[in-house]
């Protein structure tokens, strides 16, 4: 993916530094919209394989999406690197509220386990 980012970079001239405080012109625009509209096809062409149980197109469909979702972070100027941090960060999160939860499991009977601070969701913040 990396290879494809900096392909795309170099190709469309981007640095990757979207100017602070600049809205993106109408040209610049209308590129971020096709390559999020081209994302979203091929993000329901993934789940409709999926449900439908077809690996192949799965496979095929979830290239698509990824390629797409790169050329939007291109035409955007995100740094594929800094959402790879923010997925890490997610999960060593999870990963410590997942411990937190469990801690006490281990050597105390079940009727003697209090945990008021007992963590209710699965979601990742």
């Amino acid at each position: 993916m990396v290879r494809l980012y900096e392909r795309l970079r170099a190709r469309a001239g981007n640095d990757g530094a979207a100017p602070a405080g600049i809205a993106p012109d109408a040209r610049e625009l209308a590129h971020i919209r096709a390559a999020a509209r081209q994302f979203t096809i091929h993000a329901e062409q993934c789940l409709l394989a999926l449900m439908t149980e077809e690996h192949g197109e799965l496979v095929r469909h979830s290239a698509d999406a990824l390629s797409e979702l790169v050329r939007t972070w291109v035409a955007c100027g995100v740094n594929p690197e800094d959402v790879w941090i923010e997925l890490d960060r997610r999960t060593r999160m999870g990963n410590l509220l997942l411990a937190l939860n469990t801690a006490e499991r281990q050597n105390t009977a079940p009727v003697l386990r209090r945990r008021p601070w007992k963590i209710r969701t699965t979601k990742l913040p």
